[in-house]
C-alpha cells in the first residue's frame, strides 16, 4: 500500500511531464512555422528570378542581406598583471670593486697617454 505523499509526488511528476510535452509541441510548431516562412521566401525569390529570366532582363546588382546574430553579453575579464621578478645582481666583493676601479683608472691613463 502506498502512502499519500508518494501518490502526491507521482501526480506532481505526471503534471510536470504533461507540461514538458506541451512545451515541446509548441516548440516544434514554431520551428515548422519558421521553416514554412523560409520556404515561402525562398520560393518567392526563385519565382521572381524565373520571371526576370523569362522577360530577358539582366540580373540586378548583388545585394547581400545579412542578419546579425544577437550579441552575447560582453564580459570583460581583466587579466592579472604578471609580476616580473627582479633579477638579483651577484654580490660583488670589495676586492673585485677595487680591481675594477683600478683597471678603469689604468685605461683612462693609457688613453690619455696615447693622445
Amino acid at each position: 500500500m502506498t502512502t499519500s505523499y508518494v501518490l502526491e509526488k507521482q501526480q506532481e511528476l505526471k503534471k510536470n511531464k504533461d507540461l514538458m510535452r506541451e512545451a515541446e509541441r509548441q516548440a516544434i510548431a514554431r520551428m515548422e512555422e519558421e521553416q514554412a516562412l523560409r520556404k515561402a521566401a525562398s520560393d518567392a525569390r526563385i519565382q521572381a528570378k524565373l520571371d526576370r529570366i523569362a522577360r530577358g532582363e539582366s540580373a540586378p546588382a548583388a545585394v547581400s542581406v545579412s542578419i546579425a546574430a544577437p550579441e552575447a553579453a560582453a564580459v570583460e575579464t581583466k587579466a592579472k598583471p604578471k609580476v616580473a621578478s627582479k633579477k638579483k645582481q651577484p654580490k660583488v666583493e670589495e676586492d673585485a670593486v677595487e680591481e675594477r676601479e683600478e683597471s678603469e683608472d689604468d685605461q683612462l691613463e693609457h688613453s690619455q697617454a696615447e693622445e
